[in-house]
């Protein structure tokens, strides 16, 4: 999916929104079943925060997973934008 940066006054569409925004963020949530209720049919490569466990997960096209990028906690907030759901 490509990145795009808006000019000044440039219209932001319902489009854009969903390509460049909505499918490049992270979403919370507070635990597995409000993920599951709020994503009914999840893409793979889609990522999900969980406040219950603060834990990050993916899904891998059959099942969603802990994300892990190893080398112990680094705090990937600062990395990653969540969206509270």
């Amino acid at each position: 999916m490509p990145y795009k940066v808006w000019a000044v006054n440039e219209i932001l569409t319902a489009a854009d929104v969903n390509t460049y925004i909505g499918d490049q963020v992270i979403s919370t949530f507070a635990g597995t079943a409000a993920r599951e209720s709020a994503i009914g049919t999840p893409v793979e490569g889609q990522f999900a925060f969980l406040e219950d466990t603060d834990t990050l997960t993916y899904y891998t096209g059959s099942a969603w997973t802990a994300f892990s990028a190893g080398g112990g906690a680094s705090g990937f907030e600062n990395t990653f934008l969540l969206m509270g759901a």
